[in-house]
């Protein structure tokens, strides 16, 4: 995002997946088999702290056609995973856009 800036929480200030795969390649050396409690600490504040946004504004934020709560102690490449199995499952009904 080469504009990062504040929106309105709600419905509209999400990660897409997208963001989430991109997060995990960019960073899978360090990431590797860790979880959110890792990532949040070491990468995505680090990274959001000098703008003093939250992850999605500072990634671009999207209003996503699902929204998903997960368990922060679950390996992150795994949840990317089961998130990515489940957009293919769907993208189907949804012109591609799970």
């Amino acid at each position: 995002n080469p504009d990062p800036k504040p929106c309105e929480r709600g419905p509209s200030r999400a990660v897409s997946l997208g963001s989430l795969t991109d997060l995990l390649n960019t960073f899978s050396d360090f990431i590797q088999d860790r979880t959110a409690y890792y990532l949040d600490s070491n990468i995505t504040q680090p990274l959001t702290m000098s703008h003093q946004l939250s992850f999605a504004e500072l990634v671009g934020p999207k209003l996503v056609t699902f929204f998903v709560s997960h368990f922060w102690g679950t390996p992150f490449r795994h949840f990317v995973a089961t998130l990515s199995h489940h957009a293919k499952s769907f993208a189907g009904d949804f012109g591609g856009n799970a």
